[in-house]
């Protein structure tokens, strides 16, 4: 997966804050979809982060992060780890061309299969990572990171009853497996679909503010 840096988008001011986050859209979107609500989150947290919102790669058509899962003849879902890994690979390496200051606390989140993106890279990051942001998303490849453990890792994960593109199920599933690998998950939910409301984003506010 190749990574543009100068298609990145990036909220607040990266000398004044004093916390960064590493923001990932959702399949077939892209960066500026999510600009007007990291702007909105980061003034009400008093211009303390500075965000930065890379662009997936265009796959046949559709930016996405990582090879999407597939199904087999009879109806099994495929999950492809190589792809998944390649595209860990080169979000590390995206880290390291921003040369963050490591002396900040350091966040990444997404949305839907940018949350996906998210929650495998806490796992398998080269990079000290102190949250992670899941919003209507799942855990890919679960059973490749089943002998991971992120005890001192904070997550805030919230899902909808009402979502068709990832179902609540497939949360239920995620968060059984995470609640295995660490202790300190914050979990919302509530009667949405596949979109971030404003009472997602009022409980995120707070969960940045409290870490």
């Amino acid at each position: 997966m190749h990574l543009n840096n100068n298609d990145i988008i990036t909220v607040g001011n990266e000398k004044d804050s004093n916390l960064n986050i590493l923001w990932f859209h959702g399949y077939g979107s892209n960066n500026w979809s999510f600009e007007p609500i990291m702007k909105s989150i980061n003034m009400r947290l008093d211009e303390i982060a500075y965000i930065i919102m890379p662009n997936a790669p265009n796959v046949q058509g559709k930016n996405s992060w990582y090879p999407l899962p597939t199904k087999d003849e009879k109806g099994n879902l495929l999950e492809d780890y190589d792809g998944l890994k390649t595209s860990l690979d080169a979000i590390d390496k995206l880290i390291l061309s921003l040369s963050l200051n490591k002396e900040k606390r350091f966040i990444i989140g997404g949305f839907s299969q940018g949350a996906a993106l998210s929650l495998s890279l806490l796992f398998q990051s080269k990079y000290k990572i102190d949250g992670c942001i899941a919003l209507s998303g799942y855990m890919p490849c679960a059973k490749n990171f089943d002998q991971d453990d992120l005890d001192e890792r904070k997550i805030f994960i919230a899902h909808g009853f009402e979502d068709k593109a990832i179902s609540y199920q497939d949360y239920e599933k995620t968060l059984s497996f995470l609640e295995t690998k660490m202790a300190t998950i914050t979990k919302y939910t509530g009667n949405f679909g596949h979109s971030v409301t404003q009472d997602v984003s009022d409980k995120l506010v707070e969960w940045i503010r409290k870490i």
